[in-house]
């Protein structure tokens, strides 16, 4: 160390700080969680579990002969979906020194405790957005949201994280509810598993997959760099029409009745991450789909690049759980303190978790090249 340690000039010298705010360097942008909580949230008011409803088959019937008997046999037409209540958290921890003595009074330029619960807020709204997109039924993840990952599977096919999905919300997909909560996954690389070119076709095809009647999706995302890939390659000479979504502000665009937009969240290969604290939407290789090849397009017996992936959802037919207790609605505990020294640690709480009742409206495609 320099002894002195501070020369002439700084020891008499004020410091310019400009501009007075705390810039964010490190979290990201998620308009598909603002949507989410913009359209499909509702309170829990408390149980055991969420369900939801679902038909899965006909009733009996057909064509007779007069006086012919009929089948009265009752058979079970619907069942319900289960989903259990899941808690995170973020930790924040002070120092009375710190926080009471010396960051205060006119010399503080900014205040440690609002700089660190906002921290706190963006840091557990960022662990939501990520787990969003994963899943909540492997060992190793019970406790996690039930994501998109598990929803938009069929069971056989792969997807975006090298798992497939017998189960959803409980119910066994292919068995006794058959393909009524099935969406199979799209791979749109090539035929020896290497990431392909986005075209125009892979997004028509793929969103006429989750249309029945009336529904249809009204919202596409994927990561920045498909969505500059987009841009580039649909339709060169002529740019979609460019939109401001509402829910979050994001700059968008329009395919059929859908607006497309890039969350940062999203999982890619180029920005991609696998971060300790946030947790990994950073894409990598799986196995090759197996059990529905001529629907999902994946090539028979290879490693396939994932690359950069997307998604058509109908977001009328998710729900977005949260907690009626303002404590675990995204609430602070306070801070708390100990017996034998001076920190302090509060929590910022919340239970909620993710459903889709209809798999079918929705679709991921994997295996797109920037």
């Amino acid at each position: 160390m320099a002894d002195p340690t501070l020369d002439e000039v700084n020891a008499i010298t004020h410091f310019a700080l400009y501009p007075k705010v705390v810039q964010d360097n490190f979290f990201l942008n998620a308009p598909f969680t603002a949507r989410l909580r913009a359209r499909c949230m509702t309170p829990f008011p408390g149980g055991s579990d969420m369900r939801f409803t679902f038909l899965y088959a006909p009733m009996i019937g057909g064509f007779y002969a007069p006086g012919q008997s009929f089948n009265i046999t009752k058979p079970q037409t619907y069942t319900s979906a289960t989903f259990q209540p899941k808690f995170v958290e973020t930790n924040v921890t002070e120092y009375l020194e710190q926080i009471l003595v010396i960051n205060r009074g006119p010399n503080s330029a900014f205040s440690q405790i609002e700089i660190d619960l906002k921290n706190a807020m963006n840091t557990i709204s960022s662990i939501v957005a990520v787990a969003m997109n994963r899943e909540g039924q492997s060992a190793a993840r019970s406790s996690f949201i039930n994501g998109w990952s598990e929803a938009l599977n069929d069971g056989v096919t792969f997807s975006w994280d090298g798992s497939t999905y017998p189960n959803y919300g409980g119910q066994l997909r292919n068995g006794a509810v058959g393909n009524a909560l099935n969406s199979i996954p799209l791979w749109a690389g090539t035929a020896a598993g290497a990431a392909a070119p986005i075209t125009y076709g892979i997004l028509e095809q793929s969103y006429r997959d989750c249309c029945r009647g009336a529904e249809e999706p009204d919202l596409g995302v994927c990561n920045k760099a498909l969505f500059s890939g987009i841009l580039m390659r649909i339709q060169p000479q002529q740019r979609f029409a460019q939109e401001r979504d509402p829910y979050f502000g994001a700059s968008g665009f329009k395919i059929n009745a859908a607006t497309v937009l890039a969350d940062e969240y999203f999982p890619s290969l180029r920005y991609g991450q696998n971060n300790a604290q946030l947790g990994n939407w950073l894409t990598s290789t799986i196995a090759s789909g197996t059990g529905n090849a001529a629907l999902s397009n994946f090539p028979a017996s290879t490693t396939c690049t994932v690359g950069e992936v997307f998604c058509w959802f109908n977001t009328r037919k998710w729900t977005l759980y949260y907690a009626e207790h303002p404590l675990f609605g995204f609430g602070f505990t306070g801070f708390k303190t100990g017996w034998d020294h001076t920190r302090v640690a509060g929590q910022v709480l919340g239970m909620v978790n993710l459903q889709c009742q209809a798999p079918w409206a929705n679709k991921q495609i994997l295996g797109l090249a920037a």
